[in-house]
């Protein structure tokens, strides 16, 4: 099954666990300044964040077959920078911590408005 930890079958692939933060607090991140911004989400201009730092602790095995959760906090906005903390949870066991620094894109590396994102 795609995901499972090779060495530990039944198991989530720790790769994917820090995957998994980083979307989840990337996503956060541009919630969060559309709010601070009192802006809806999706309005133009787009706000997009991209991952300055990640930082997984791994507290305990992730089970393969279990309905994952991940809850994100907002710690900081500042300028173009957020920082998100997360856990991601397995049967309602804390699994893994992850802390992501999130940097707004700028405009000038935006992609043109129509093209594959």
């Amino acid at each position: 099954m795609s995901g499972s930890d090779p060495l530990f079958p039944g198991f989530v692939y720790g790769g994917l666990i820090a995957s998994l933060i980083d979307c989840h607090s990337t996503g956060s991140a541009a919630a969060a300044a559309y709010k601070a911004a009192g802006r809806e989400l999706g309005t133009q201009p787009e706000l997009r964040f991209v991952t300055a730092s990640l930082h997984v602790d791994y507290l305990r095995p992730t089970p393969l077959d279990a309905e994952l959760e991940i809850r994100g906090r907002i710690e900081e906005i500042k300028g173009r920078k957020v920082i998100v903390t997360s856990t991601l949870s397995a049967q309602g066991q804390v699994c893994a911590r992850g802390r992501v620094v999130a940097v707004q894109v700028p405009e000038a590396m935006k992609p043109p408005p129509g093209s594959p994102a």
